[in-house]
């Protein structure tokens, strides 16, 4: 990042007060902002520790102009400092993490039959089977597999060793990180005679534009219809979505969340780290499942649940501070036994 404090300014659509020449070549945490650096205050209340900051140019709130008369830097005050924050880090992230050229190393194995967009890059090692189509400005990592029919939408990237199995879709814009699989077969088995027997899954997933996944996640196929990702959704690490589950648009899935077949999350959702959701089930949109929670039963919409079978919030909590008493309760119960002579 070359900008000048004016530079951001227009980009934070904020009022300027300072130097608005002055050189910005970096993003630090406040504590750590040099002068070069921009660094930004979400919180009007901390706006006393922010006045000794060292940046270079500061993004505060509006509203927050008279606590930084003696900020030696150039200042920017904007309604949402943080999202501005977010954009310029965009710029450091272009520049030190720049998208592969496009290109098809010699390395990798490409279908005669496969479908290529333009400006599509390959990396080492990719495999891309028969009648897959990577569309325009597709990033395929290196050790990359893309199955037989399966779909890369345009502006999408696939880190290195993703799989996306046969028939499978991702959308454009999608980022799926490091090591996930999408597209396996689903857990179902018959047991008939006795013996485990494999029920096929035919099936496929489809994953909306500008989804992202993280890095080892896995998302499975569909016995016979389609397994979905809804649109701007965002999945965090080592989460598993089973076979069957429709997933709304703009959903957050936090690290180890694990959500059984054929189960329906509305739009909106927030499930949290390490929560279990069982099979069959309706979320409704805008609920928040709490980490480490199990639910069991439907839920509708707006609520928040916690608690190993998903109580609504308030009411876990509650039972959480008993059972921090129950050590002192059960020693007063045993007095009181004593006195009654039981």
């Amino acid at each position: 990042m070359n900008l000048t404090a004016a530079d951001i300014a227009k980009l934070a659509e904020g009022g300027l007060s300072g130097d608005g020449s002055r050189r910005i070549t970096g993003a630090a945490p406040l504590e750590r902002a040099g002068p070069a650096d921009l660094a930004f205050l979400s919180d009007p209340a901390l706006a006393a520790a922010a006045a000794g900051s060292k940046a270079g140019c500061l993004l505060a709130p509006l509203g927050s102009e008279n606590l930084f008369k003696d900020f030696t830097g150039s200042l920017i005050f904007t309604k949402n400092p943080k999202y501005v924050f977010m954009l310029a880090l965009r710029l450091v992230e272009k520049e030190s993490r720049p998208l592969p050229e496009p290109g098809i190393h010699p390395s990798s194995c490409v279908s005669p039959s496969a479908q290529l967009g333009k400006d599509i890059h390959i990396g080492p090692l990719a495999v891309i089977e028969d009648g897959a189509v990577i569309s325009d400005g597709a990033v395929i990592g290196a050790q990359c597999y893309v199955g037989r029919n399966a779909r890369i939408g345009r502006g999408t990237r696939l880190y290195p060793g993703v799989k996306i199995m046969d028939a499978c879709e991702a959308g454009a814009e999608v980022i799926i990180h490091a090591g996930a699989v999408i597209g396996a077969d689903g857990y179902g088995y018959i047991s008939p005679r006795g013996a485990h027997e494999k029920i096929p899954q035919l099936g496929r997933v489809v994953i909306e534009g500008k989804v992202e996944i993280g890095a080892n996640t896995t998302i499975d196929r569909a016995a016979l219809d389609v397994t979905v990702i809804g649109g701007g959704t965002k999945i965090d690490n080592l989460v598993h979505i089973a076979h069957n589950v429709k997933i709304g648009r703009h959903c957050l899935i936090m690290g180890q969340a694990g959500i059984a077949g054929s189960t329906v999350i509305g739009n909106n959702a927030i499930i949290g780290g390490q929560a279990a959701i069982s099979d069959h089930l309706t979320i409704g949109e805008n609920s928040v499942v709490m980490g480490k929670t199990g639910v069991m039963a439907d839920l509708g919409p707006d609520q928040i649940v916690f608690g190993h079978t998903a109580r609504p919030r308030l009411l876990a909590m509650k039972i959480e501070v008993l059972l921090g008493k129950l050590p002192e309760m059960s020693k007063t119960l045993n007095k009181i036994k004593k006195q009654l002579g039981i």
